[in-house]
């Protein structure tokens, strides 16, 4: 009986490690909830989302071990899977660790945090 539990309790701990939400380009990506064009990593988990503005259409915030340093630098490769899905960065809007992209006249803005980003909808009345 004392086996069969140890047996169990390690089979947990390691069941409950592997679905830790950790950024690895491996994992691949997915469609934005806010925006089917917009990519984001596969395995990151939704939160509550910021409050919408007059400048902000749709929220969505997202937590992932490791998608951004402490100055809020996203991945490489990342920035690189969102022009593939064909966003243009709007590299002379960016601000600190804000980025802006442009798709077919749409505007979506993603913010890195350590560990946290956003993905916003951008209104079309907002003026770059």
């Amino acid at each position: 009986m004392r086996r069969l539990l140890i047996s169990m309790l390690l089979f947990a701990a390691v069941l409950l490690t592997g679905c830790t939400y950790e950024y690895t380009e491996e994992d691949g990506y997915r469609m934005a909830v806010i925006n089917e064009g917009f990519p984001v990593p596969k395995n990151a988990y939704e939160l509550r989302p910021e409050d919408c503005t007059t400048e902000i259409t749709k929220s969505a915030k997202y937590k992932l071990k490791g998608i951004g340093d402490e100055e809020g630098t996203p991945p490489e490769h990342y920035l690189e899977e969102i022009q593939r899905w064909g966003w243009t960065e709007l590299e002379d809007k960016r601000v600190g660790h804000v980025h802006y992209f442009e798709k077919e006249g749409k505007i979506m803005s993603l913010i890195i945090q350590k560990n946290v980003f956003d993905v916003f909808e951008m209104s079309e009345h907002l003026e770059l």
